[in-house]
This record gives C-alpha cells, structure tokens and sequence, in this order.
C-alpha cells in the first residue's frame, strides 16, 4: 500500500469514527426526500396527498421535471450544498490537522519515507474525500428522484460533486493551516468560520457598492436624456437645474466607482465563495436542459431570484433612472464576470493557502 493511499485510508477511518460521515449521509438523503415528495397539481404543491394552494407554481406552470430540477437547485444546491453540507464537512474535518500534529501522532507519520509538504497535501486530499463522497450520495440520490418522479434522467447535475467539492476545499485549506497553526481543532474551525463570513461580508460590500455604482451611472444617463429630450423639444429651455444635478450625480459617481475600485481588489485576493454556488446553479441549470426548457425569459427569472434582490431607483437615491435599467445593468455586470476570475483567483488563494501550511509544517519541530 502506498504512502497515499495509506493516508486516504485513514482519514476515511478517522472521519467514520466520529460518527458525522454516517450523519451527514442521512441528512444529504433527507434533503433528497424533501425534495422528492412533493408534487405538483393544477392547484399547487401536493406534499402526501394534501395541497398547498400557490398561484405561480402548478402543474400548468411546470412540468414534473422542471419542477424537481427547480428543487434541485433551489433547495438542494444553494440551501444544502451551498452552505450546510460545507459547514458539516467542516466540522467533521476541523481536527483532521491538530491531531495530526499533535504527539505521539506526527512522529509515526513522518517516519515514512516522504516529504513533509508532500505529507501534508496528501491529509489535505483524504479531507476533501469526506465532501466528495458526501456530494456523490447526494447526487446520485438527487438524479434517481428526479428520473423516477419527474421523468428526466439529467447526467449534468454531477456536476455539482467538482464544483462543490472545489468551493469547500477554499475553506478547507485555511482550516488545515489554522490548525496546524494553532494545533486546536476548536480554534481552526471557529477561524475558518470567521474567515468564511468575513468572504460573505466583503461580497456583499463589493455587490452593495456596485450596484449603487451602476445606479449612479444609470442616473446619469437619465438626467443626460432628459436634457437632450427638453432640448430637443425647445433649443432656447433653461437646463441649469439639469446640469447642477448632472454634476452633483457625476462627483458621487466618482467617488463610487474609486471605493468599487477598492472593494472589487480586495475581492480579487480572496477565494469566492459566493460567486462559486452561484454558478454553480447556473451550470447544474443549463446542464439538465433548464435553459432550452424554460426559455430566455425563465432564465432571466431563475438567475434573478437566485441573487440578493437589489434595486434602483429610490433605494439607491436615485430619482430618474428606471429600477429595471439598474437591475437588468447590475445583472449583466454580475454575469460578466467569467470563470477564469472566479475560480482562478480563488484557487490562486487556496494554492497559496496551502503552500504556506505546507512550508510551517515542513519547518516545525515536532
């Protein structure tokens, strides 16, 4: 048996033995069968037989597999996989690394004939195990409901097992390095949970700033189509009130887009979490046929309520600019971000995240 595999197998062992892989299992088939006993009929959402009236959501609005792959994504993707299952994995895997650093275990580890830092991203590996064997269960539970109820047989939700598996690994890698750091297995989890909402915070900065940033540009523009529009109308109108707000609104422009500048790098250095579920619906959602189904409009809809609603207009002091020019701006912007940024930058973090665990590890005595 190789150094690797050795490794795997016991931090397969080593989480089984905590009793949270089992859990976590059940809890992923109990989302799974949330997911599956509801229906759908010409009134609403049927769960064990009774009816649940909802105007926009029936059977002559959705089809059955519509309605489960909907479920799938909403519930199963940005409720479980998002968040919960990540934060279980978690703390099933928070002690992974104090006790491996801990006496009386490192020793017989290092007295294999292997690198240290080689040593270190082999426990890293056997950590994200636990995620993927969990998002596989999940999965392949999430295809059978909706091939057996809805009637479509959707390969492309396994796509989730990578992509989620890639977003715990960000937290995962600042989990090892807290805990080799501070050789606690409470102290690294309860870091690695600050540090993920600290992720959560800074987006939600950078998302706010923004779209006060596309408001003001859509004010702008307003003001400036309202000045060519009076103009147009009577060459000789006074636009003076016109051009004191222009101007007020291009200095808070300014100072907008200086801040978004700020924000957006700081944003740029971290791992994004919140950026990666998303498209994580948005590839599970195009991969099981949802676009060709459900058309541009539907999609636009889906994409929509899958982000934190932000308006224009009066919630962001503006008074011209129309809410939907902003929302439909600010969405654009959010969708133009590509993968490359997304997930290069975040796995720039983690690689580096790593390489310093790897290179305190190597030089600690033990």
């Amino acid at each position: 048996m190789t150094a690797f595999t050795a490794i795997l197998v016991d931090g397969y062992r080593e989480l089984v033995a905590k009793k949270l892989f089992t859990l976590s299992m059940i809890l992923s088939l109990l989302v799974v069968a949330v997911i599956g006993v509801g229906g759908l009929n010409e009134q609403g959402v049927t769960i064990f037989g009774f009816t649940i009236e909802v105007p926009f959501v029936n059977s002559n609005m959705f089809t059955p597999a519509d309605f489960y792959k909907l479920m799938f994504n909403s519930v199963g993707v940005k409720f479980w996989l998002g968040w919960l299952a990540c934060l279980l994995a978690l703390v099933s895997s928070a002690g992974m690394f104090p006790e491996m650093v801990s006496s009386g275990v490192v020793e017989n580890m290092l007295s294999r004939p292997i690198p240290r830092w080689r040593l270190y991203i082999y426990k890293f590996t056997a950590g994200l195990l636990f995620t993927s064997l969990q998002m596989a269960v999940f999965c392949l539970a999430s295809f059978l409901v909706i091939g057996l109820r809805g009637g479509a047989w959707e390969p492309g939700l396994f796509l989730a097992i990578p992509l989620v598996t890639l977003l715990y690994s960000y937290l995962f890698a600042m989990s090892a390095l807290l805990g080799t750091v501070t050789r606690s297995a409470i102290a690294a989890l309860l870091l690695t949970i600050l540090f993920w909402g600290f992720l959560f915070t800074l987006n939600s900065a950078e998302f706010l700033v923004n779209g006060f940033r596309i408001g003001s540009v859509k004010e702008c523009e307003a003001i400036q189509a309202l000045m060519e529009k009076r103009q147009k109308e009577n060459p000789e109108v006074d636009v003076s009130d016109l051009e004191s707000e222009l101007e007020r609104n291009q200095s808070t422009l300014s100072n907008l887009a200086l801040w978004h500048r700020v924000v957006f790098a700081m944003k740029t250095v971290f791992p994004k979490t919140d950026e990666t579920t998303s498209l994580l619906q948005r590839w599970t959602l195009e991969a099981s046929n949802m676009k060709d189904e459900g058309g541009d409009d539907a999609e636009e809809v889906a994409a929509t309520a899958q982000k934190p609603r932000r308006r224009g207009g009066p919630d962001f002091g503006n008074g011209r600019a129309k809410t939907r020019d902003v929302n439909l701006a600010l969405e654009a912007d959010q969708r133009s971000r590509g993968v490359g940024w997304i997930l290069g930058t975040s796995v720039a973090f983690e690689i580096a995240t790593l390489g310093l665990g790897c290179w305190l590890f190597a030089r600690r005595d033990f």
